[in-house]
Parts: structure tokens; C-alpha cells; sequence
């Protein structure tokens, strides 16, 4: 299910079983840790830091630690 909050129209979350497993910023699919954890089977602390420590690139918005696809790929290839 796409939910499109009021009042941004650059944003959008997709969501499944009631978690928001991505979230498109300006044509930009972004990750949360937490849904990362279940997909790589880390622990969503490891993966901030990660971020943090520039190993993954990721993006601070609203708050919250962010991954794009392409850097979670680019993380995981070795570049």
C-alpha cells in the first residue's frame, strides 16, 4: 500500500503489515535501519553505525539515520 502523507507531495512511504519498509524522498528510495536489520540480519545499532562512520553512506532526515538502495548495494559489493 502506497501512503502519501497531506502536505509533502516529494514524499511518500510504502508500507506492509502496518511498517513502513521504504521511503521515496524526491524519486529516492530510502531504508530505515530497523528494516535493514531484517533484511541483513544486523543489528539496526551496527547499521547506524556504520552510517556514522561513513562505511554506509546514509542520510540524517527527520531525525532518523537513512540508507538509499544504491548505497546499501555499493555497501555491500565492496565499493
Amino acid at each position: 500500500m502506497i501512503i502519501k502523507r497531506e502536505g509533502v507531495s516529494t514524499r511518500k512511504e510504502i508500507e506492509k503489515e502496518g511498517r513502513i519498509i521504504s521511503l521515496w524522498v524526491k524519486g529516492k528510495e530510502y531504508f530505515d535501519p530497523k528494516i535493514l536489520e531484517d533484511w541483513l540480519h544486523w543489528k539496526a545499532k551496527t547499521i547506524t553505525e556504520y552510517i556514522k562512520s561513513g562505511k554506509i553512506r546514509g542520510k540524517k532526515l527527520g531525525g532518523k539515520w537513512l540508507v538509499t538502495r544504491e548505497d546499501l548495494y555499493r555497501f555491500l559489493r565492496g565499493e
